[in-house]
């Protein structure tokens, strides 16, 4: 139940990305600077299982998961899919995070899409099905990409043709465009909205990556539903870019 936008210029990338969860589901935690394999990254936590839907890293490379529901494989007992975007977390390059993905235990593992970006890459689409791992990097990874466990193939479709009304030109998206339709809620469409509310879900989260020749940023926001109103509470962290990327 996600959404995910991006944008490209030289050397450069933005990310944005709605984490929606059911009500039930533990407070996720807010994103924190942590380091594997010498490599700097930021990522917010679950806080159920202590794995990450999105991370980036000092390289400029960023990883972020959606769930496959359209899927019926669910292996019992499973690995975190959270595990497989943190299995990245130390990547230089597109192809190191292809080999982190293969290295999974895959077979105990829930469907689902990872994309990756980098600054001067093509935008790398990876989906395990249950069955096979499917890996394509070119320019025909497009967005949005977006999930929902409720009426999934109608939910996501509504969402994708919210797109266009959003940004004029989808194959080159404005920031103030992408910004706006993340932020996209109407309160009779329930789990339509790309910011969305269900009695019992939501969107918990709104995370914003910038990566350019000197710096990798994270804002995150976390989203707080009233009663006729939402609320947004930001944070920063940045990190510096780092040679090996």
């Amino acid at each position: 139940m996600c959404t995910v936008s991006w944008r490209r210029g030289p050397g450069s990338y933005d990310l944005f990305f709605n984490r929606d969860e059911l009500a039930t589901r533990s407070a996720e935690l807010p994103p924190r600077r942590e380091s594997r394999e010498g490599i700097e990254f930021l990522a917010p936590r679950d806080g159920a299982r202590g794995g990450t839907w999105l991370l980036v890293n000092a390289c400029g490379v960023s990883l972020c998961l959606l769930n496959d529901y359209a899927s019926l494989w669910r292996p019992r007992p499973a690995v975190s899919r959270g595990e497989v975007v943190l299995a990245g977390a130390a990547a230089t390059h597109l192809g190191d995070v292809a080999a982190a993905v293969r290295g999974q235990p895959l077979s105990r593992i829930a469907s689902f899409h990872l994309l990756a970006l980098a600054p001067d890459a093509a935008p790398l689409l990876l989906h395990w099905n249950g069955e096979r791992l499917f890996e394509r990097q070119n320019a025909t990874v497009m967005a949005p990409l977006s999930s929902s466990s409720f009426a999934t193939a109608e939910v996501i479709a509504t969402r994708v043709r919210r797109f266009s009304a959003y940004v004029r030109t989808p194959a080159v998206p404005e920031e103030e465009e992408l910004a706006a339709y993340h932020r996209q809620h109407d309160p009779r469409a329930g789990a339509h909205s790309v910011l969305m509310r269900r009695p019992d879900a939501a969107t918990r989260s709104l995370c914003r990556i910038s990566v350019d020749a000197t710096h990798a940023r994270l804002d995150y926001e976390r989203v707080e539903w009233g009663d006729g109103e939402v609320r947004f509470t930001p944070a920063r962290l940045e990190l510096a870019r780092s040679g090996r990327g």
